[in-house]
């Protein structure tokens, strides 16, 4: 495929589902864009429906025309294809969270795909700018039911803003898309009752991979969960110590009642403690003076 619609394709840069990511340029704007196409496999018969998942498609670009934040990924326009295939487009993002702390599996054979964590300054600004983008569905009464580092895009490659995407599982206020029986994500960052009735879940399911996600960002590792909540360790603070267990409760009823609560507490971490280096003495050894032979006297 060398164009979508006016715009040149450089190269696919993701598949997922019923859809394609293409890294492409703007020729008129002269501009790197992102496009989102609909692009069903042939013969699919997973469990959705062709029709439901173009209708999760076209859901999903409309919800985010919806938002103007600064942390939620834009759309610039959607349209379609000769052949009816709808597309949309979005403002060209640098890399991934995965680019800064790695990938999950700690047996990745790439040096830089191992999973680290992050500084932490850096993973409180992180924190609270995906909280924030959260909160900003909550309020509408929607639930992402979909948040992990690969749907968190980076403005830029160093200390980039992060930018919450992909809705395309979003949970609306009223009129809920077709689900099959069982999650189709994955299931690190996915609380326990989102698991078993994904129509069902409240903004308390968003706030459990937030939960999963401070840990993971804090620590570079994915909590066992299996004994009930995630413990940080006593080196971090202590309101964020009791934010990360909240959040990761298995019991919805005990967690925040959505992101806000949960950026209001991060709010109130401390912040980190400067290393102050130490200072380096050097201790500088007198150099010996050596005397000058005597000069031999002529007789």
């Amino acid at each position: 495929m060398e164009r979508i619609g006016k715009y040149v394709v450089h190269k696919a840069v993701l598949t997922s589902g019923y859809a394609r990511i293409f890294l492409c340029h703007d020729p008129d704007l002269q501009v790197p864009v992102a496009i989102k196409l609909f692009d069903p496999k042939p013969g699919d018969d997973g469990a959705l429906s062709p029709a439901q998942q173009l209708t999760r498609f076209v859901t999903e670009a409309r919800t985010l025309a919806g938002f103007d934040h600064p942390y939620i990924v834009g759309i610039k326009v959607m349209e379609q294809l000769g052949d009816g295939r709808p597309y949309f487009v979005m403002p060209y993002m640098a890399a991934h969270l995965p680019f800064e702390i790695g990938k999950d599996d700690p047996a990745a054979a790439d040096e830089r795909d191992r999973p680290r964590r992050m500084p932490a300054p850096r993973a409180m600004v992180a924190l609270k700018q995906i909280s924030s983008a959260t909160l900003a569905l909550h309020r509408r009464n929607l639930v992402h039911r979909f948040i992990k580092p690969s749907n968190i895009l980076l403005s830029a490659p160093q200390n980039g803003a992060l930018k919450l995407c992909d809705f395309s599982m979003v949970k609306l206020p009223e009129r809920n898309l077709p689900m099959p029986d069982h999650w189709m994500g994955g299931i690190e960052y996915t609380a326990p009752e989102q698991r078993d009735n994904a129509t069902a879940v409240t903004p308390r399911a968003d706030v459990f991979s937030l939960g999963v996600l401070a840990y993971r960002v804090l620590t570079g590792t994915l909590p066992d969960l299996a004994a009930g909540a995630a413990e940080l360790s006593g080196e971090a603070p202590p309101i964020l110590i009791d934010l990360v267990r909240a959040c990761t409760d298995p019991d919805p009823a005990r967690r925040p009642a959505h992101a806000g609560e949960v950026l209001n507490a991060l709010e109130k971490v401390p912040p980190p403690r400067p290393v102050t280096p130490k200072p380096v003495v050097r201790i500088i050894q007198p150099r010996r003076r050596v005397s000058a032979p005597p000069t031999p006297v002529e007789s």
